[in-house]
């Protein structure tokens, strides 16, 4: 008998984009499978469009906003299936055996993390997809030489019941996937990377929106690191090369800017750059410039401009090789924009999260549920 599968899908207010994969999910061949859509404070349009599936979806209505993970444990209070599938409401399922795919891969695993792959319909939508070849490729790394993972990417997921239950469910807190991913590396639960199957994801529609995630992200993974920092050591320690070229594959700038700062003897350049790091998560507006000015102040030296030089040839290697092994398309002058002007925005923006959570001791999130 085949086993049965509970999709979650947890939302607020608009439902504009979910349609589709709906209709996607309740069309596929899979025949022992229920849809769980959890929506908090929806628009009288959201609940119309709901509407139209009475009967095939099960529609958890919340009123207020309650936040991601406490829709994930109303949907699992009634969630009949032993595999999950958690998707976000963003994602477009495309693969017509999406749920057969997951399901022979969970027989194998504990968690599957899935493919993910921007769609490119803006400037910063083609920077943003290089940052999802870089997390996919990492996951893929964690997967083929460890069979385990310590964070994944919550946007589509699927996981075993019992191996949920057996790490405690989730917790409440800003980044719910990395706590998950490294809960699940804790208990050894057997971890696989499906590269055969993918999602499509909306990056953010505007450079703002963009900033408050990545704003709430480099939060999330500070609050990450300050809680599991013991663990994440040990993780480094015993598998320091991977662990170091996960880190540097997914912030390609912080090499260099690390080889800079030792490179760079004037105490004043040196603490310039780090106050950029404060100031960057304050005025958002201003990143582009913090940008400009740390390339004048880190890249003085002919050493440092070099050492910039040939690692931009070494990741356009590093990164080309990786979309090509995942089947995401490289496209050198998107990468080289990606690798010179937004690569290290988003790199400021993590360090100052890190700055806030860990220095100031700030761990609150605009517009955030936790």
């Amino acid at each position: 008998m085949k086993e049965l599968v509970s999709i979650i899908i947890p939302s607020y207010k608009d439902v504009k984009l979910l349609p589709r994969t709906l209709d996607k999910l309740l069309e596929n061949s899979y025949p022992f499978k229920e849809v769980l859509v959890v929506i908090d404070e929806p628009t009288s349009e959201s609940l119309q469009t709901l509407g139209k599936y009475n009967g095939k979806i099960d529609l958890i209505v919340n009123e207020k906003r309650m936040g991601k993970v406490r829709a994930y444990e109303k949907a699992l209070e009634r969630a009949r299936g032993e595999y999950l599938i958690f998707l976000d409401d963003d994602v477009e399922v495309v693969d017509k055996d999406f749920i057969e795919e997951i399901v022979r891969k969970l027989k194998e695993a504990d968690i599957v993390d899935i493919k993910k792959e921007i769609k490119k319909k803006s400037i910063l939508s083609r920077l943003v997809y290089y940052d999802y070849i870089a997390m996919n490729f990492a996951n893929y790394l964690f997967h083929r030489w460890l069979n385990r993972c310590i964070g994944i990417n919550g946007a589509a997921f699927a996981i075993r019941k019992k191996a949920l239950e057996k790490i405690g469910g989730f917790n409440h807190t800003v980044s719910e996937d990395l706590d998950l991913g490294v809960r699940a590396y804790v208990h050894e639960l057997k971890f696989v990377f499906l590269n055969e199957l993918k999602v499509l994801n909306e990056a953010p529609s505007s450079w703002r929106s963009w900033f408050r995630q990545r704003k709430r992200w480099a939060i999330g993974a500070a609050l990450w690191i300050k809680q599991y920092f013991r663990t994440l050591v040990s993780i480094l320690k015993n598998n320091l090369r991977l662990s170091l070229f996960t880190i540097f594959m997914l912030f390609p700038n912080l090499l260099v800017f690390v080889i800079s700062l030792f490179l760079e003897e004037n105490i004043f350049y040196k603490l310039a750059l780090l106050l950029l790091f404060y100031l960057s998560s304050y005025l958002p507006v201003l990143l582009p410039l913090f940008t400009l000015v740390s390339y004048s102040l880190a890249f003085l030296p002919i050493k440092a401009m070099t050492v910039a030089t040939i690692g931009f040839v070494f990741y356009s290697l590093i990164y080309y090789y990786a979309a090509r092994k995942l089947g995401h398309k490289f496209n050198i002058l998107e990468f080289m924009l990606y690798y010179f002007i937004y690569s290290p925005i988003w790199m400021f923006i993590f360090l100052a999260g890190l700055f806030r959570v860990l220095v100031l001791k700030k761990t609150g999130v605009e517009d955030w549920i936790i």
